[in-house]
């Protein structure tokens, strides 16, 4: 890859940025690992990772990806010009979609505030909004990385099976502020090409979801793979070592679905 940064900076291989620019909006837990080791699976389509989670380090979460001091600063310092000159910059003429991640909370202070009115301003940046429809399951997942510190299973091997209990003012409050979440950015998106995608239905059917995923971005199918596996295969009872209490709690609410794994 850096063989062909230098060949595209002298003028030996043919590049442009006539490609689509996306995000991929949400939050943690979602499947947005899932969603991107599909993108980075098709020929055509780079998509980075969490750039502006992390003020310490580039995490581009990209094997290919260039890094130097000097980009660092301007990340930190001038993220406009770092996504204009280091992210959506000159690719390959083959190159059909270029996006990165972001989550709802990311570069919303300090000197990565413009983020937002940038990506706001650029109306046809295509949108692929992940969400999870159980919360719970998302907020369950949150709870057992933080306790393993595994984010994500490259390897395909079994994990040992983790239970913990959850609080119920916890779980009430990541529940409302998700969908808060969600539907705010929705609402700002809205005249943005915008594509709502659910983590159930990609887990369930990978292949066909792509297809809605790369036709809206405009690129030819390709039969893709992920590079990643489920971390978990409990039930959310096995899970849960409070769960039926938790199931008590929340009969009645708007939330008791989530307790339907049916």
């Amino acid at each position: 890859m850096q063989m062909q940064n230098l060949a595209l900076n002298l003028g030996i291989k043919k590049s442009g940025t006539d490609y689509g620019r996306f995000i991929i909006l949400g939050r943690s837990r979602v499947g947005s690992n899932l969603l991107r080791s599909l993108l980075n699976a098709h020929s055509r389509i780079e998509a980075y990772g969490e750039i502006f989670r992390n003020r310490e380090a580039m995490d581009w979460d990209h094997l290919n990806a260039l890094q130097s001091d000097r980009m660092h600063q301007m990340m930190l310092h001038d993220p406009v010009s770092f996504l204009d000159e280091k992210v959506f910059r000159s690719y390959p003429v083959e190159t059909a979609a270029v996006g990165f991640k972001i989550f709802y909370y990311h570069a919303r202070e300090g000197s990565w505030a413009p983020v937002w009115p940038y990506l706001l301003g650029q109306t046809e940046l295509r949108v692929i909004h992940i969400k999870r429809r159980n919360i719970l399951k998302t907020h369950l997942s949150r709870k057992r990385a933080e306790i393993t510190d595994s984010w994500v299973n490259t390897t395909g091997a079994p994990e040992k099976p983790v239970s913990v209990a959850l609080d119920y003012e916890e779980c009430l409050a990541d529940f409302v502020r998700t969908r808060a979440w969600e539907e705010e950015a929705d609402a700002q998106f809205a005249d943005h090409p915008l594509l709502q995608l659910a983590y159930e239905d990609l887990a369930r059917d990978y292949a066909g979801e792509m297809g809605r995923v790369f036709d809206f971005l405009g690129v030819a199918y390709e039969a893709v793979r992920p590079s990643i596996h489920k971390q978990s295969r409990q039930t959310l009872a096995e899970a849960i070592t409070n769960y039926d209490e938790l199931r008590q709690q929340f009969a009645g609410t708007p939330w008791a679905e989530f307790f339907n794994e049916t």
